[in-house]
């Protein structure tokens, strides 16, 4: 028998033991402190911290100091130090304060002041059994738990953060208006020997180039593309819905009215649009 077989019981026989041991978590005591979590909530899945009130803060173990609103708390408490901890009860619980306005902490759940008829201590080392609360329908803002221990540890419970609304479905395609186009915006009234930028939208793919001329009114053209104006060239940009943008840049010296051409390479798409520039 070669020792693979040999030990193939044993590896099995451990399995069995990793998988059936440590499954469950201790219940406590006091059902409305030790809530079960709610399904379809989930605790927070990241890690952060705050600053904390002082050292012992770290006693209260948890996995992030932020919350969203509605997700669960959960947390124990583990004597880091080197002296037995005094608790008020037998089976210590726990409070949680928030702060308000002014500043000053008020009790949102649990006791203002611990029952202290019954103490009991916790020994260095030790931990307190696993105690969970739910933040459904809490105010966002800060919040400290305050365990009868004497151990307070702050957190944060934040807002949901506003769903991403669904990108609105596209229209759909008109076979019949299929043909390419080009439009200009109206490019308002522009400044003599000052920058600026004409724009508009087109059916045309995204990077195909675009020939534009810019010429007075005066000149009596009426195409560019008869002429030797020399062009401009801009490329159209991935729009929406079929519908893409270009956008045009210019400076102009003197003032009148002026005409923007834009077309596709080929001339087989053009638009044109009157504006006027003015001086300062």
């Amino acid at each position: 028998m070669s020792h693979l077989s040999r030990l193939l019981p044993i590896i099995l026989l451990i399995s069995l033991i990793l998988i059936t041991g440590c499954t469950t978590l201790p219940d406590g005591k006091n059902p409305d402190m030790n809530a079960s979590q709610t399904p379809g909530m989930t605790a927070a899945s990241y890690a952060a911290t705050l600053n904390q009130p002082d050292a012992q803060s770290g006693f209260i173990k948890m996995d992030t100091d932020i919350y969203n609103i509605g997700e669960v708390v959960e947390f124990t408490v583990t004597n880091d130090g080197s002296g037995p901890l005094s608790c008020a009860g037998n089976q210590p619980s726990f409070s949680v304060t928030f702060q308000t306005t002014s500043g000053k902490w008020a009790t949102r759940m649990g006791l203002e002041q611990p029952n202290e008829t019954e103490m009991s201590s916790l020994a260095p080392g030790n931990s307190t059994q696993v105690y969970r609360f739910v933040t459904e329908g809490w105010d966002p803002g800060r919040y400290r738990i305050v365990h009868d221990c004497g151990i307070e540890r702050e957190i944060l419970i934040r807002a949901l953060p506003a769903a991403t609304p669904a990108p609105a479905a596209c229209p759909p395609v008109n076979a019949t208006a299929s043909a390419s186009w080009i439009e200009i915006d109206p490019p308002g009234d522009q400044y003599a020997a000052r920058p600026f930028t004409i724009q508009g939208t087109t059916n045309l793919p995204a990077g195909q180039e675009l020939d534009y001329v810019i010429f007075s009114v005066e000149s009596g053209v009426t195409d560019p593309a008869l002429t030797n104006e020399g062009s401009f060239v801009t490329s159209v940009e991935e729009g929406t819905c079929g519908t893409n943008t270009w956008s045009a840049t210019g400076e102009i010296q003197a003032t009148g009215d002026f005409f923007i051409w834009i077309s596709d390479t080929g001339r087989n798409t053009t638009a044109i649009k009157r504006f006027s520039v003015f001086s300062e």
